[in-house]
C-alpha cells in the first residue's frame, strides 16, 4: 500500500561529457565529503557538487573498461582494455601497476567485500584473483564440457515426451520451437556481464554460448564453477543479482510478450516480470538493483522503469523519460548506509542529477482512501468500508496515453475529495469525487506543466497541495546548483497559472501548515534545521528558525491541535527516532501517522499511542515483527497495518474506540445506543457508559433507557456493573483528571446499588414488560435474591397460581443467573414451602434431595421452631438463634448447645438479658470458652456476672491484675492480707516491684521488707522518698550501700562494653584490610586459588535470610579461579536452619564471615548501650540527693559519656557505603566478581542491620555533674 515517492532530486552540470562510471566512497556521507569520482574511456576525474569548482582530472589512461572505488586504501583500481589495471593513488594521483593481462582485459569486477576481482580477458578466460592480485582460478568461459560442481536433478518428471499435448498428437513432442530454430548467435550483442551477489560468496557471468546463444554461469567466490543455467532462449544481456540473493534477473523475449526473467542461484527459470514495453522497440540498457533489494531498476533507451515487489506483486511506481537529445549514459545505485534509495545519473551533455526516494502512503486518511501506483494504474482503496488485501483493489483509475503516473496526492474540501496525478509526461490530471462516495472520481481537467530555463526534462517534482481549498492549487520542487526552485501551478478548465518561489539550499522535507495561511516548514540537506516559509502572491515573504535538528527528516507532517489554534511538527528522521518539534518523543519508530487527537507510531514489533493534548505516551500494544501503518480512520477508530510480506491487519484500538465513545456520552450528544454498541464490539467495560459523567448519566436515566430498547443490553449493562470508576482506572490514560462528576451523597464505594437503585426507581415506576428481566438482574446485582424471588412469586399469586409464560420465563432467567443450589436457599429462607417448591420444580432437582426434608419441618408445630431448623439448615446461625429464643423454656438446654457450637455468646446474652437465670447459664458457659482460649481477664469478669466469685478471684490471680483480685476477695470476705500477701512474690518475678511494693505497704506491718522491694528492683529514686517520709534512717543501713554496689556495677558494666566495642572494632577493620589484600593478590601476578576457598561457604549460606543467588558458574579469563555453581539452599526444619544461622553469626576469630558476625554484634551492642541513658540518669539522680556521694555520679556520667561519644564517631567506619548499597543479581559474561562476591556477602545481613542504628538521644546528663 506504499509509493516510491520522490524525497528531493538534484541537479548539477560537471561537464564531464562521455561519463563511463560514477565511483563514490562507501564510508563517508554527503556532509562530511561531497567528493566524487567520474571515470570516461580515458579520464579519471574528481567532482566537488557544492564548491562550484570544475572538475579536476587525476589521471589520464587510454581504453578504461572498468573502475572500482577500493575503500580499505583509499584508491581506485583502473582497468584498461590493454591489460592494464592500475591503482590510482588520490592523495597524489599517482598510478601503480596491480597486475597485467597480456592478452587483454574485457570486464573487471570487484565482489562487494573487495576480496576477489574477477576479470574477463578479451579471449573469454575468467581468472578469479585476491586483493592482492594472486590468481585463484582460471576459467575458459565459452569452454561447453565444462562440468559444474552441481547438477540438475532431473528424475524424469514433467518430460516434453511424456506431457500431454491436445490436438497436436505426439508429434508436438519431437517438434523444434520457434525460437531454437531462428537464433543466430553471430548477430547476438556479444558483451559479457558479471553479477555479484550482495555476500560476495557467488558471482554470476552473462555471456553468449556457441551452442544455445545467451545464457550465464554462476561461480563461487574462489572462481570454481558451480551452475549452469538451464537452457533458455531470448535472452538478453544484462543481468543483475538481487543483494538478499534470492533471483537473478535478466531480461527475456518471448514471441508473444517481453518479459524480466528471474533465475534462482542454481540456474534455474524461477518466474517472470511482464514488461509494460516491447524489448525490440525499447530495447534494455542495463539492469540494476537498489542495495536493499525493495526496488529494480532497468534502464532502456527511452528512460527508466522502476519496478518494487510487494505479495508476489510487481509494481512499475515510477518511470524517468530520457531527453531525447540528452541520452542518459549512466545509472548507478548508492551503496552507502542510508542512502539505499538513492540513485545518481549522468547525460552525454555532462548533467548530474541525484534523485532521493522513499516510501509513502498517498491517500486521504480521514476518509481511509488509500492509493496505489501500478503503472498506468491508480489503485484505489477504501478502507472505511471493505478490507481489500493488495494486489487488488476496490477500483482502478487508469491513465490513458503513453505515460505513466509518477505520483498522486489528494485532499478533502468540505463534503469534496479532490485528487490530482502527475505523470510522466509532466502533466497534471485533476479529478473529484464526493465523501460519501470517495471512489467515483470524475476527471475535471488535464494541465501540462512546460518546464522553464532553470529545469531539465529529467527532473520528477514533489508534488504536493499549495493549500487546502477548492482551488486546484499545486506546488512542486527541485534543486539545481544548491537552489531550491518552488513552482507553484494553478489550474481550472479554461486557464492555468504559474508562480516561481527560490530557496536557498536543497529541500528534503516539505509540509503544509493548515492552521495558517500560505506557511509551509520546510528542512534542507545543508543544515538539518527546520524552517518555516511563507509564500505570497509572487515572492517569499519571510523565513524563521522552527526547530534545529541534527538529523535528516524521512517524513516530515505539521499537525494542528487546540482547535487549530496551535501546530506542532512532528518529523521522524533518518536515525529513526521521532520528534514532536524539538522533544525526542520515542526511538527505534518505523511508521507513524496522525488521527483525532491522537499520534499513533510503530516500533520493530509494537504500536504506540500519544496524546497531542500532553505529548503523553498512554498505550502500547504488541505488533506482528515489521509491521508498518497505512493509515487510521478516526470516525471509526480504525487502524490498517501491512505486514512486511504485504498483507495487511485491521485493528480497533481501545484507546480510538474510547475517544469516539467520549463523543458520544458527552452531553451534547447523549447517543447511547451507538456507544454500548461500540462497546459490544469491541468488548470494552460497559461501566464506561455512567462513569464517563455520572451525574449527567443519573441525571438522564430516562434518555438512557429509552435509547436501549433491547432489554438483553440492559442485563448486560446492569451485569457489568462494579464499585469502581473505570476512569481513574482502567481506561485513565483516556480522560483528564479531575473532569468527573458525582452526585451529592454518592460514593464509589457504594456505585453499584447507587446505580440500580436509580434504575429500579425507573423501571419499577414503568409498566412497560421489557423492564422484567432488568428489574431481576438488578436485584441480584445488589445481593437482594429474596426480593427478586419474591417479585416473581407475588406476579405468580397475582395469577392466582396459574402457569404464566411470564413468571416461567422471569424464573428460568434468574435460575440462569443463580446458581439452582443458592437460588433454592433463598426460597427456603423465605419459609414459604409453596415457594420453595416452584423453585425446586423449574430447577430439575431431584425430589428426594429435599421432599423429605419439606415433610419433617412441615410436622413441627412451633412456627418459630421450624423457623429455627430451617435457618441452622442455611447455617444462618445468628437467625436461628434469634428464633429459638422464642421457643421458650422447653429448648432453651438445646439452645445452650447450639451457643456452645456455634460461639454465638454474645448474640445469646442479649437474646436472653431479660432471663437472669438463662443469662447467668450463658455467662458461665462463655467464661469457660474465654478460660480455654487463655483470655483470663475476659473470663474473670464474665464468672463475676455469672455469679462464680472463686472462679473469677483464680482467673485474675493468674493474671497478676492485683486490684481485682482484691475487690473479688473483698466480695468474698476472705483475709485481705492473706490474698495481698500472696500477689507479692508472683509480682516481684515478673518484675513489677512497684506493684508490689504498694501491695507490701498497704497490707503488711513491716516497712523495711517493703523498702527491700524497691532496693532489689533498684528504683532508688522512689526508696529514697519513702525513706525519707518515714525513717531516715534506712538511708544509711539500707539503700545507700545497695546504691553504692549498684553504682559501681554501671561503672564496671560500661568499661566492659567500651572494651568489647572497640576490640570488635578493631577486628572487623583488620578483618577488611586483610580481604582487600587478597583481593589484591587475587588480581595481580600469581592469583592463587586457596585465596577464595571461603565460595563454598558463601554459596552454603547466601540463602539464609534473602535467598539471595550465590556466584555463577564461570572460569574467569583474567583470574583464572573456578567460581562455584548457583545453589538455592533450603533447610527441612527450624532446628538446622538455626544451627547454620549460629555458624553465619559466630565471633570466633577466623570464621569466614566474621566481619558479617562483628557488624551484628555491634550493632546490639550498640542499641543497648543507647537504650541505658534513663537509668543512667535515674541512677545519677539518686546519688545527687545522697548528697556526699557526687564523685561516683560524676564518675558514672563521664563513663558513659565517653562511651556514647566513641561509638557515636565509629559509625561510619563500621556501616561503609557498600554495605548499605546492595545491588540487584549480576548476570552476563563480563562480571566483577569482586563485586559481586561483596554484594552477595552483606547480603545475608539482617536488613536493619545493614544500616546505622536509629539513635535516640535524651536530655540524661545533669549540668551539675559535668565536670
Amino acid at each position: 500500500m506504499r509509493n516510491l515517492k520522490l524525497k528531493y532530486s538534484q541537479q548539477f552540470n560537471t561537464n564531464i561529457k562521455n561519463a563511463k562510471f560514477l565511483l563514490l566512497n562507501p564510508n563517508v556521507d554527503d556532509k562530511a565529503n561531497n567528493e566524487r569520482f567520474v571515470v570516461t574511456s580515458d579520464k579519471l576525474y574528481s567532482l566537488s557538487l557544492r564548491e562550484n569548482q570544475l572538475p579536476k582530472v587525476i589521471i589520464e589512461v587510454p581504453n578504461i573498461v572498468d573502475a572500482e572505488y577500493l575503500a580499505l586504501d583509499n584508491v581506485i583500481c583502473l582497468a584498461t582494455g590493454g591489460g592494464e589495471v592500475l591503482l590510482v593513488n588520490l592523495q597524489t594521483s599517482s598510478a601503480s601497476e596491480g597486475t597485467f593481462c597480456d592478452v587483454g582485459i574485457e570486464r573487471m569486477v570487484w565482489s562487494p567485500d573487495q576480496d576477489v576481482v574477477v576479470f574477463v580477458t578479451r579471449e573469454y578466460n575468467v581468472v578469479a584473483m585476491t586483493y592482492n592480485f594472486d590468481v585463484l582460478t582460471e576459467h575458459a568461459l565459452k569452454e561447453v564440457d565444462a562440468e559444474a560442481e552441481n547438477k540438475f536433478v532431473n528424475v524424469g518428471w514433467g518430460k516434453k515426451e511424456t506431457q500431454f499435448h491436445g490436438s497436436e498428437g505426439k508429434q508436438a513432442a519431437k517438434k523444434k520451437s520457434s525460437e531454437e530454430l531462428h537464433v543466430v548467435i553471430d548477430q547476438l550483442p556479444q558483451n559479457i556481464e558479471i553479477t555479484w551477489r550482495a555476500d560476495g560468496a557467488y558471482f554470476a557471468i552473462s555471456y553468449v554460448c556457441l551452442s544455445q546463444g545467451r545464457t550465464f554461469k554462476i561461480f563461487d567466490k574462489e572462481g570454481t564453477l558451480q551452475y549452469k543455467a538451464e537452457k533458455q532462449f531470448g535472452l538478453l544481456p544484462c543481468i543483475a543479482w538481487r543483494p538478499s540473493g534470492n533471483w537473478l534477473a535478466v531480461p527475456q523475449k518471448l514471441p508473444n510478450k517481453s518479459v524480466m526473467a528471474l533465475f534462482e542461484k542454481n540456474g534455474l527459470r524461477h518466474r517472470e516480470i511482464v514488461l509494460c514495453f516491447d524489448l525490440e522497440t525499447n530495447p534494455i540498457k542495463n539492469v540494476k538493483w537498489s542495495s536493499d533489494s525493495e526496488v529494480l531498476s532497468i534502464e532502456t533507451a527511452k528512460g527508466f522503469y522502476i519496478y518494487t515487489i510487494n505479495n508476489y506483486h510487481w509494481y512499475l511506481k515510477q518511470v524517468l523519460a530520457s531527453e531525447q537529445y540528452n541520452e542518459v549514459i549512466l545509472f548507478e545505485w548508492d551503496q552507502r548506509i542510508d542512502e539505499e534509495k538513492t540513485c545518481h545519473i549522468m547525460l552525454i551533455n555532462g548533467d548530474y542529477f541525484t534523485f532521493k526516494w522513499h516510501w509513502v502512503v498517498d491517500g486521504h486518511m480521514p476518509s481511509g482512501l488509500v492509493t496505489v501506483i501500478d503503472g498506468q494504474r491508480l489503485l484505489l482503496t477504501n478502507f472505511s468500508k471493505a478490507i481489500i488485501p493488495p494486489p487488488m483493489s476496490n477500483r482502478e483509475l487508469q491513465l490513458e496515453g503513453q505515460f505513466y503516473i509518477s505520483s498522486v496526492i489528494v485532499k478533502a474540501v468540505k463534503d469534496i475529495i479532490y485528487l490530482c496525478m502527475y505523470d510522466s509526461g509532466h502533466n497534471l490530471h485533476f479529478y473529484v469525487a464526493e465523501t460519501e462516495l470517495p471512489l467515483l472520481f470524475k476527471k475535471i481537467c488535464e494541465t501540462p506543466f512546460t518546464a522553464t530555463s532553470s529545469e531539465s526534462s529529467m527532473r520528477l517534482n514533489c508534488i504536493q497541495w499549495f493549500d487546502y481549498s477548492e482551488a486546484l492549487s499545486v506546488i512542486f520542487n527541485h534543486t539545481k546548483e544548491n537552489t531550491t526552485y518552488l513552482h507553484r501551478l494553478t489550474a481550472d478548465e479554461e486557464d492555468q497559472t504559474h508562480c516561481d518561489y527560490n530557496v536557498e539550499g536543497t529541500i528534503i522535507a516539505l509540509a503544509k501548515c493548515e492552521t495558517i495561511k500560505n506557511q509551509w516548514i520546510y528542512q534542507t540537506l545543508e543544515d538539518g534545521a527546520l524552517k518555516t516559509l511563507t509564500l505570497g502572491t509572487s515572492s517569499i515573504n519571510g523565513t524563521q528558525l522552527h526547530v534545529q535538528l541534527n538529523y535528516i527528516a524521512e517524513k516530515l507532517e505539521v499537525i494542528s491541535r487546540d482547535n487549530h489554534t496551535d501546530f506542532i511538527s512532528v518529523v521522524l528522521t533518518t536515525n529513526r527516532c521521532l520528534y514532536v518539534d524539538k522533544e525526542c518523543l520515542a526511538t527505534d519508530v518505523t511508521s507513524f501517522c496522525q488521527t483525532g487527537n491522537y499520534l499513533l507510531f510503530t516500533k520493530l514489533a509494537s504500536l504506540h499511542f500519544v496524546r497531542l493534548a500532553d505529548l503523553r505516551i498512554i498505550d502500547e500494544r504488541r505488533l506482528e515483527r515489521g509491521s508498518k501503518l497505512v493509515t487510521a480512520i478516526s470516525e471509526l477508530g480504525r487502524v490498517v497495518l501491512q505486514m512486511p510480506r504485504g498483507n495487511l491487519e485491521v485493528i480497533n484500538p481501545r484507546v480510538l474506540s474510547l475517544e469516539l465513545i467520549n463523543d458520544l456520552l458527552k452531553p451534547s450528544n447523549r447517543y447511547y445506543r451507538l456507544a454500548f454498541d461500540m462497546l459490544r464490539k469491541q468488548r470494552i467495560n460497559l461501566n464506561i457508559i455512567c462513569d464517563h459523567n455520572i451525574k449527567d448519566f443519573l441525571d438522564n436515566l430516562d434518555v438512557f433507557l429509552k435509547e436501549i430498547q433491547n432489554p438483553n443490553w440492559l442485563n448486560l449493562f446492569i451485569s457489568d456493573l462494579q464499585n469502581e470508576d473505570f476512569t481513574k482506572t482502567m481506561y485513565a490514560s483516556s480522560y483528564k483528571e479531575n473532569l468527573q462528576s458525582y452526585p451529592g451523597d454518592f460514593q464509589i464505594e457504594n456505585k453499584v446499588s447507587y446505580v440500580c437503585k436509580a434504575l429500579l426507581s425507573h423501571m419499577e415506576a414503568s409498566s412497560e414488560k421489557r423492564y422484567c428481566l432488568p428489574i431481576l438482574t438488578a436485584y441480584v446485582k445488589m445481593d437482594q435474591l429474596e426480593k427478586a424471588l419474591l417479585l416473581i412469586w407475588e406476579e405468580k399469586r397475582r395469577h392466582c397460581f396459574d402457569e404464566s409464560e411470564e413468571t416461567e420465563q422471569a424464573l428460568r432467567y434468574l435460575l440462569y443467573l443463580v446458581d439452582v443450589n443458592e437460588l433454592f436457599n433463598v426460597a427456603l429462607g423465605t419459609y414459604d414451602f409453596g415457594l420453595v417448591l416452584f423453585v425446586a420444580k423449574k430447577s430439575q432437582k431431584d425430589p428426594k434431595e429435599f421432599l423429605a426434608m419439606l415433610n419433617e419441618w412441615k410436622k413441627y408445630k412451633n412456627d418459630n421452631y421450624c423457623k429455627f431448623k430451617i435457618d441452622e439448615y442455611l447455617k444462618r446461625y445468628e437467625k436461628a438463634i434469634q428464633h429459638l429464643a422464642k421457643c421458650g423454656a422447653e429448648h432453651f438446654e438445646e439452645g445452650l448447645t447450639f451457643i456452645k457450637n456455634k460461639k454465638l455468646f454474645i448474640q445469646a446474652l442479649v437474646l436472653y438479658k431479660h432471663d437472669n437465670e438463662k443469662h447467668k447459664t450463658i455467662c458461665l458457659a462463655y467464661a469457660d470458652y474465654l478460660r480455654a482460649q487463655s483470655k483470663l481477664e475476659d473470663a474473670s469478669i464474665m464468672y463475676e456476672r455469672g455469679g462464680n466469685l472463686a472462679q473469677a478471684l483464680q482467673s485474675a490471680k493468674h493474671i497478676l491484675n492485683w486490684q481485682r483480685v482484691l475487690l473479688l476477695a473483698r466480695k468474698l470476705k476472705e483475709d485481705m492480707a492473706v490474698v495481698a500477701k500472696s500477689l507479692i512474690n508472683p509480682l516481684e518475678e515478673q518484675g513489677k516491684f512497684e506493684e508490689a511494693y504498694d501491695i507490701s505497704k498497704a497490707y503488711g506491718n513491716n516497712f523495711k521488707q517493703s523498702l527491700e522491694i524497691l532496693v532489689r528492683g533498684k528504683i532508688f529514686l522512689k526508696a529514697i522518698f519513702e525513706a525519707e517520709m518515714r525513717d531516715d534512717s534506712l538511708l544509711d543501713t539500707l539503700i545507700k550501700m545497695e546504691l553504692l554496689l549498684h553504682c559501681n556495677h554501671l561503672i564496671a558494666s560500661l568499661l566492659s562494653d567500651k572494651e568489647l566495642f572497640l576490640s570488635y572494632k578493631e577486628r572487623l577493620l583488620a578483618v577488611r584490610v586483610k580481604r582487600l589484600k587478597k583481593v589484591e593478590m587475587l588480581y595481580g601476578e600469581g592469583a592463587n586459588q586457596t585465596l577464595m576457598n571461603d565460595n563454598d561457604l558463601l554459596s552454603d549460606t547466601s540463602s539464609l535470610y534473602s535467598s539471595h543467588y550465590t556466584t555463577s558458574s564461570q572460569n574467569t579469563q583474567n583470574t583464572g579461579y573456578n567460581v562455584k555453581s548457583i545453589k538455592r539452599k533450603t533447610f527441612r526444619s527450624s532446628k538446622n536452619r538455626r544451627k547454620h544461622e549460629r555458624k553465619l553469626l559466630s565471633l570466633k576469630p577466623g570464621n569466614p564471615f566474621e566481619d558479617i558476625a562483628l557488624i551484628d554484634a555491634l550493632y546490639n551492642l550498640i542499641v543497648k548501650c543507647f537504650n541505658q541513658q534513663q537509668s543512667i540518669r535515674d541512677t545519677c539522680k539518686a546519688l545527687i540527693m545522697l548528697v556526699d556521694h557526687d564523685a561516683e555520679a560524676i564518675k558514672l556520667q563521664k563513663q558513659f559519656k565517653q562511651l556514647l561519644t566513641v561509638m557515636q564517631d565509629s559509625l561510619d567506619e563500621i556501616w561503609i557505603p557498600e554495605i548499605r548499597t546492595t545491588s540487584e543479581f549480576l548476570q552476563g559474561p563480563n562480571i566483577d566478581y569482586t563485586q559481586l562476591q561483596n554484594e552477595q556477602r552483606y547480603a545475608m545481613i539482617d536488613p536493619l542491620k545493614r544500616f546505622k542504628p536509629q539513635l535516640s538521644i535524651s536530655d540524661w546528663e545533669y549540668e551539675i555533674l559535668k565536670a
